[in-house]
């Protein structure tokens, strides 16, 4: 019957939700051996159920340790940790002479907290806030950008909503949620996660991130990467945060570089096109890749990305 004919959408994003990796795209890992200059140096802790816990530093110096132009907060993804965007903050550190430096969040990578909960989109902000106000005491009368993928997307976008940096670089980020991507697990995450918000009765899942699977597999043997399933409470308030956030593109005023893949499944594949289309800034731009999938700073796509994320930078600072 007509009514039940799918539209050119639904067909789509039914072939993106069904995609699974590949041999054919086996490479190794951007991320290579790349390493942070220091790490643990910079004391950052927080309250967690009054217990204070530590929050696990990083950072990478300018070539030759020279005065930065500008300070680059780097924010990762939900489940993983920093040292996965290493290449990238040692590419920026050095050759567009910006200071990188972030923190792996509360109960995620290698900082202490109960693992994988994010308790409230107000205490995850915050965290981030004091982050930042540490960081301009060091560095100050520098310009301030926020680089973040998915979760750190989202980040860095509402740190840009507050006026705490002076632009930012979203890549992949979960501004959009897709509605493709398990639906019902999502209504019965957002149900569990008002009653039991840190135990869930689900099995650990790994998402189709990646087309490369070479990833998956280094990410499985990562210690600092979260297998764990999912815990509701999070759940619920990171679709909260990201059903929100399409509401406030139309006030969004903060320069931006938004990097986005027509392969993603976690979030809405579209959403660097929504963003470009609805937000008022004067200083916007898309890098979007037909064929990238979520994980952008492990594709392969990712040694074409940074020389523009560095040449956006540079004329910026």
């Amino acid at each position: 019957m007509y009514w039940f004919k799918k539209s050119e959408k639904d067909i789509k994003n039914q072939r993106i939700q069904q995609a699974v990796s590949e041999e054919k795209y086996r490479m190794p890992c951007p991320l290579g051996n790349s390493k942070w200059d220091e790490e643990g140096v910079i004391q950052f802790t927080c309250l967690q159920r009054n217990t204070t816990i530590k929050l696990h530093t990083y950072r990478c110096f300018t070539k030759s340790n020279s005065t930065p132009q500008s300070v680059t907060f780097f924010f990762h993804g939900l489940n993983e940790h920093l040292g996965l965007y290493a290449h990238i903050a040692q590419a920026l550190s050095k050759q567009a002479n910006s200071l990188c430096v972030g923190f792996d969040f509360r109960g995620f990578g290698k900082s202490e907290g109960l693992r994988g909960w994010l308790q409230s989109k107000e205490q995850h902000i915050d965290d981030c806030t004091r982050f930042i106000q540490l960081i301009k005491q060091l560095y100050p009368g520098v310009k301030l950008f926020a680089l973040g993928q998915s979760l750190g997307g989202l980040t860095s976008y509402l740190l840009g909503m507050n006026d705490l940096v002076d632009g930012t670089i979203l890549i992949t980020p979960a501004l959009m949620d897709n509605y493709y991507n398990r639906p019902y697990l999502k209504q019965i995450a957002l149900f569990l996660g008002l009653l039991s918000p840190t135990w869930t009765p689900f099995p650990a899942s790994f998402p189709n991130a990646s087309k490369n699977p070479q990833i998956l597999e280094d990410n499985m043997k990562d210690p600092y990467i979260n297998w764990n399933s999912t815990l509701p409470g999070t759940a619920r308030v990171l679709l909260k945060m990201m059903r929100e956030a399409p509401n406030t593109f139309q006030s969004y005023k903060k320069p931006f570089l938004i990097i986005s893949g027509g392969m993603d499944q976690i979030i809405d594949p579209e959403v660097g096109q929504e963003l470009m289309k609805q937000c008022t800034s004067t200083d916007k731009e898309l890098i979007y890749y037909e064929n990238m999938w979520h994980d952008c700073i492990e594709e392969q796509e990712i040694h074409e990305i940074i020389p523009k994320i560095i040449e956006w930078i540079k004329k910026r600072q």
